[in-house]
């Protein structure tokens, strides 16, 4: 499984901020911008093999304020969104696809409604946890943290710079996974690479993981249902992550007008790397 992204490459932003994002696949290739996880940088991407199979040139930035992308003390959805348009106008790409796994999944959302997408991937995706019949469904301590980023921002996120570094948020991930989980991401192809790619996206500090984390989890500034993106929503249903989709993504099925939904009962949130090949062809098409 080569899982490693191959060309990292930096960006100089309009207001000097430096933007590094990492490429793999044929440079001629079909563009997917993915939006990675919650604590990671663009060092990780998807089997490099599939890749050049099917002709698709996998883009992954990371997020200000993680690896080597610049702190951005203003970052939100729609800033974040505003650097990835300056990224793709410097590549000179038009027409593009794009793939959220976990938290990356907002962001990749977010992007739908700030510039045209032409197809959207949610894939083990977070959820807009303040909407009411899906906050319903969630477990009371991501209920309370939610909250939290809401009516208390400063204290929340004083705890986290306080306490989450790399090995915490892998050690998390690790402990509320399933076997099935387990078995990709504790195998000798796979937990070098995470765990250099969480590492990197540690190497400032946890500031601009805090950000991600609070940005997510407060008002969106947009609905699912604003999403006029033909959209893709895959999930296993092993899943045992209580910060993604509390429902296999159905709450977010029924809002967003343009979706259909992948069920995988033998699968869990490791679903990118396990069914990869099927996850791609849906973007190379």
């Amino acid at each position: 499984m080569k899982i490693k992204n191959l060309r990292k490459n930096n960006l100089l932003l309009p207001d000097n901020r430096i933007l590094t994002w990492w490429e793999s696949g044929p440079k001629q290739g079909k563009p997917v911008l993915f939006c990675t996880g919650a604590g990671m940088s663009g060092l990780l991407g998807v089997e490099i093999d599939l890749l050049n199979k099917l002709n698709i040139r996998l883009i992954t930035p990371t997020r200000p304020g993680l690896g080597d992308s610049t702190f951005d003390p203003q970052k939100s959805l729609k800033s974040c969104s505003k650097d990835i348009i300056f990224l793709l106008d410097h590549l000179r790409i038009k027409n593009f696809n794009v793939m959220g796994f976990s938290q990356g999944a907002v962001f990749a959302m977010a992007l739908c409604i700030y510039c045209h997408v032409d197809k959207l991937l949610i894939v083990a995706g977070q959820d807009q946890f303040d909407y009411p019949n899906t906050q319903n469904r969630l477990t009371d301590d991501v209920v309370n943290m939610q909250r939290q980023a809401v009516e208390s921002p400063d204290v929340l996120a004083s705890w986290i710079k306080q306490n989450i570094t790399a090995k915490w948020l892998m050690d998390f991930i690790l402990k509320h996974s399933a076997d099935v989980d387990l078995a990709i991401y504790q195998s000798i192809d796979f937990l070098p690479v995470y765990q250099e790619c969480m590492v990197e996206a540690f190497k400032q500090g946890n500031n601009g993981y805090t950000q991600d984390l609070l940005i997510t989890m407060q008002p969106w500034g947009f609905s699912p249902e604003d999403i006029k993106t033909p959209t893709t929503l895959w999930y296993g249903m092993k899943d045992m992550s209580t910060v993604h989709s509390p429902d296999f993504g159905d709450l977010l099925f029924q809002r967003i007008p343009n979706a259909e939904r992948h069920l995988w009962p033998e699968e869990g949130g490791s679903l990118l790397w396990a069914k990869t090949e099927e996850i791609l062809l849906e973007l190379a098409n």
